[in-house]
Parts: structure tokens; C-alpha cells; sequence
């Protein structure tokens, strides 16, 4: 008699680190978040309560309506300049001419239909359009002042100069919603006020950009009434400190807390009204908290610049709660360091205020014998809200339980199945694990094989022959309830190989029976 039993081949199975990034706020969060000063004018505070929350230790002052100059167009070839009454155009010296209402295309040499005999006129470097009765359009969108536009020859600016209010009037429906309560868009209003005030520059060609750089400007399109009533009801009104303009930073989303001028941005001295305070209303942005974003060890290392793969990050962070620098360790052995804002630059984050978790999952086999156990090891550092999962027959997942910090739990499955590790919000990371059938096999005698297979519905069993460097099926015997089946075989001196499993739900199990002349001379006896 020969009793054959088959093995699983078991090996630990590692799924690998995943790094989980999440996060809070939106912008540098330094002065004034947009979000949290609407939480404050819902709570019923005015804009001047606001103010001084976001910028300490200010006071209110007043400016005269200096002209600001807003560069709106850059190195382009030509600008589309029109009028919907009659324009004016001069060479900012003794040169003016004027057109009627219309459009006109300019380009880099600021050549223009002058002459009376239609052809055109350089007007050299400069031109100033303005148009009395009418906003002025560039490229199809209307703005209050004058065009001040300059070309070298090949390329041209085009630069609107206005009041100071009047420019205020196209930046706060255009940095808040202009829906949004009175007071939080008066203290928009004197934000982005003193803001322009501060970065006026006498002896450069403009002083804002019209974009997040410097503050979001988009002419007459943007202006509402209720924004309007905002700038009027604080008309002249800026923030000063120490006699002097305050630098009014805002952003839309603190995430919580607003954070230091010297953390946003290294290097910079302190300033004593743009220190860290609470936003606790900043939980109305959508942005307060945001992610998680999952990356695998080497996508991670391959957005930050390194070879490799990081296997675990250690965050700093500065005073205002952000993060000020990120060391890596890379499977290699070898670490490295990168700032909270390379960090964020280089993931696309929100902002410098985030974390980086860890979620690392393993198994003690990838392939186990049924009825036997398998060991799963989770671990979940820095990521909120994890959770151990199992799949189903049908393909869903059940979570086992949460894990915070390491679990082990020792599981016997019955068919093959899967684990993962996972935070909400993302697909986490997984270990298959194959559930093959016990298998054992006895020769019962010069003509019969018999054997136990569990369970009894892991598929058919095959008797494969081996028969001149080929594999044959000579038999597939019948499986009782039980496990066991038998089957008549006059057996050779040759290699029988039996195969069970392989039904999708388990996998496939093989064992060998080698069959010598003496073996059988054994079981004739």
C-alpha cells in the first residue's frame, strides 16, 4: 500500500506599502480664509470683527483712489481692442487720434488705421486707448480705465489702468461668490483693497496680475450688485499696521487654522498680523479636509524624483501645523528629504497641511491546503479610518474589523479568497490567497486506486497515466459525500499524477504516485 498526501507549496505573500496622502485647506493659508470669514458673517460678526480676527492687531485706515495697473495680457501677438462708443488712442506724448465705435486688431509694431488714406500708422512703443462713454474690451471681455499697451516689435502687453475701487469691484465677486453674506464680501472688500494698495510699484510698467499671483480681476463681467454694495458701503477702506499698509494674504481654505507668514513661506520674516490663528468656521469649505490620494512605494518615489521604492515617510511639521519637510525611506536602505511644498507641488495637494499614512498588508501563505489556517497581518499608521477586508464568494467585501496600528488575525478559509487594506475612498492594498483541496492518495492494490479529496466539491478528480512522454487521463472516479472515492485500475510500473480542484472557487491540487516493479510485487502480496 503507498499513502500520498499533497503539499500546498506555501510561501508568505506580501502585498506591499501603500502611502495614503490626506489633507486640510486650500491656498497658503496665511491672512484671511474666505471660507472661514463666510462661517464668521454667517454667525452674525461684521466685516470689521472679521478683519481683526484674520489680521490682529490692525486697524482700519483710509486711502485716496490711486490708479492701479493690472497687467491683463502678456507677450502676445496681437490684442483684439474695441470700444461700443467712439475711442481715443494716443502715444502717451502729443500724438491723439480718434475713432468711432469698433474694433481693432493690434499688433507688436501698435500699428493703427490712421491715415486718410486708409493706411496705417506705427504709433512707435506706447499706445493709450480709452473710451468715455463705455467700457473698453480686450479680446471680447469689457473693462473699466484705459489700455495701456506697449510692443517691441515682436510682442505685445497690454496693461489696464483704473481706480482703485473700481478694480475692487471686479475682484471680490470674482474671489468670493458674490452671494455669499454682506459682511464676509466688505471684508473681502477691504482684503483686496489693501492688498492693491500694498503692491503698488511707481517705477514699474504694472502692479497686479490678474490671477491668483496676485488677485483674481475679471473686469465688468464680474461685477454684481450685491459685490458692488460691499465695495461702496467700505469705500477707501484699508487695513494699516504700524502707520503703514498691511499686506492683507487671504486664501480660500485654512483647513482649520490659518498658518504664519516665516511657515508658508521660508525665509520670510514674521509678521506680527499675519500669525496663526484658529478658523473653526473654516469647516463650510468643501476643501476643510480632503483625499485620501493612494500611492504605491514606487508611484510615490517616482513623482517625488527618486529611484526606488519608499517604504515609510517621516513628516515635520512647523508651528502652524503644515508640513515643513518629509523624510523618505526607500526599500533600498537609503533616505531621503524633500519639503512640505515640494511635496505638495509635486502631488498636486491643496496645500502644505497634509498627512502621509501607511497601510501594509501580509499573509503568512499564498496558497494553503482546505482546513488549514492562514495568518493575515495588517498595518495602518497615520490613516484614519482603515479597515481589514474580505472578499466574498460573490466577488463583495467584508470588513473584518478596523486597524489602527498592527493586527494579526489566524483565519481558515474555506475557498480561495482575497484581503485587502484599505482607507475609504480608495482601493487599498491586497493579497490573494489560493485555497487548494487535501488530496490523499493509496493504492489499494495491483488493480485498485483509492483516495480522499476535501472538500468533496472541489471538482473532479483525474487520474492522469504517464505513457510514452505523455499525460493521460485513465480515469475519473466518482467522489462520495465523504471525500473518499475508489476506482479500478490495473496499475504499471510507470508515474500516475491526480488532479483535483480547479472549479474557480478552489484552486487546483496534483500529487504523483510512482509505481515500481517492487511496489507492485509488494501489493500482490
Amino acid at each position: 500500500m503507498a499513502v500520498l498526501c499533497a503539499a500546498a507549496g506555501a510561501t508568505s505573500a506580501r502585498a506591499g506599502t501603500e502611502l495614503v496622502v490626506t489633507g486640510h485647506g486650500w491656498g497658503h493659508g496665511v491672512g484671511m480664509s474666505q471660507w472661514g470669514a463666510y462661517g464668521y458673517a454667517r454667525h452674525g460678526w461684521s466685516y470689521r470683527r472679521i478683519l481683526f480676527h484674520y489680521y490682529p492687531g490692525t486697524k482700519l485706515g483710509r486711502s485716496s483712489e490711486p490708479r492701479v495697473r493690472v497687467l491683463l495680457a502678456q507677450n502676445v501677438h496681437v490684442a483684439t481692442i474695441g470700444c461700443a462708443a467712439p475711442l481715443k488712442v494716443n502715444n502717451g506724448r502729443t500724438f491723439t487720434h480718434r475713432f468711432k465705435a469698433g474694433t481693432f486688431g493690434v499688433g507688436p509694431r501698435l500699428v493703427l488705421p490712421i491715415r486718410k488714406d486708409g493706411r496705417g500708422r506705427s504709433l512707435g512703443h506706447l499706445a493709450v486707448f480709452s473710451c468715455a462713454r463705455a467700457p473698453l474690451t480686450l479680446d471680447g471681455r469689457s473693462y473699466q480705465g484705459t489700455f495701456v499697451v506697449r510692443g517691441n516689435g515682436s510682442t505685445l502687453d497690454v496693461v489696464n489702468a483704473l481706480k482703485l475701487d473700481t478694480y475692487v469691484r471686479g475682484v471680490v465677486p470674482s474671489e468670493s461668490p458674490s452671494r455669499w453674506p454682506l459682511a464676509e464680501l466688505e471684508a473681502q472688500a477691504v482684503a483686496a483693497r489693501s492688498y492693491a494698495v500694498a503692491e503698488l510699484k511707481s517705477k514699474a510698467r504694472y502692479d497686479l496680475l490678474p490671477d491668483t499671483r496676485d488677485q483674481v480681476y475679471g473686469g465688468v463681467a464680474a461685477e454684481r450688485p450685491h459685490s458692488d454694495l460691499a465695495v461702496y458701503k467700505t469705500r477707501g477702506q484699508i487695513l494699516t499696521w504700524d502707520g503703514g499698509v498691511a499686506r492683507t494674504y487671504y486664501s480660500s481654505s485654512s483647513g482649520g487654522r490659518t498658518e504664519s507668514v516665516q511657515d508658508a513661506w521660508p525665509g520670510a520674516a514674521p509678521i506680527p498680523y499675519l500669525r496663526s490663528v484658529p478658523d473653526p468656521y473654516d469647516t463650510f469649505s468643501p476643501h476643510h479636509d480632503w483625499g485620501p490620494y493612494a500611492f504605491t512605494g514606487s508611484r510615490l518615489a517616482q513623482r517625488l524624483g527618486l529611484r526606488g521604492t519608499i517604504e515609510s515617510a517621516r513628516i515635520e511639521r512647523d508651528s502652524s501645523w503644515r508640513v515643513s519637510s518629509v523624510r523618505l525611506r526607500l526599500s533600498s536602505g537609503a533616505t531621503a528629504s524633500r519639503s512640505g511644498a515640494a511635496v505638495a507641488q509635486a502631488l498636486g495637494l491643496r496645500s502644505t497641511w497634509f498627512s502621509i499614512g501607511e497601510l501594509e498588508l501580509s499573509t503568512s501563505e499564498q496558497r494553503v491546503l482546505y482546513g488549514r489556517a492562514v495568518r493575515v497581518v495588517a498595518r495602518a499608521v497615520g490613516a484614519k479610518g482603515a479597515r481589514l477586508q474580505q472578499q466574498s464568494g460573490d466577488g463583495s467585501w467584508r470588513t473584518m474589523r478596523r486597524v489602527r496600528g498592527r493586527t494579526e488575525l489566524s483565519l481558515v478559509p474555506h475557498a480561495s479568497t482575497a484581503f485587502r487594506l484599505l482607507v475609504p475612498g480608495t482601493s487599498g492594498t491586497s493579497v490573494d490567497v489560493a485555497v487548494a483541496p487535501r488530496l490523499r492518495v493509496q493504492a489499494l492494490g495491483t488493480h485498485l486506486l483509492g483516495g480522499e479529496v476535501l472538500p468533496h466539491t472541489a471538482g473532479p478528480v483525474e487520474v492522469w497515466r504517464l505513457e510514452r512522454g505523455a499525460w493521460t487521463v485513465v480515469s475519473r472516479p466518482h467522489v462520495l459525500p465523504s471525500g473518499d472515492f475508489r476506482t479500478p485500475l490495473r496499475l504499471r510500473p510507470t508515474v500516475y499524477r491526480i488532479t483535483a480542484g480547479g472549479d474557480g472557487v478552489l484552486a487546483s491540487t496534483r500529487t504523483r504516485l510512482v509505481v515500481t516493479r517492487s511496489l507492485l510485487a509488494t501489493l500482490r502480496h
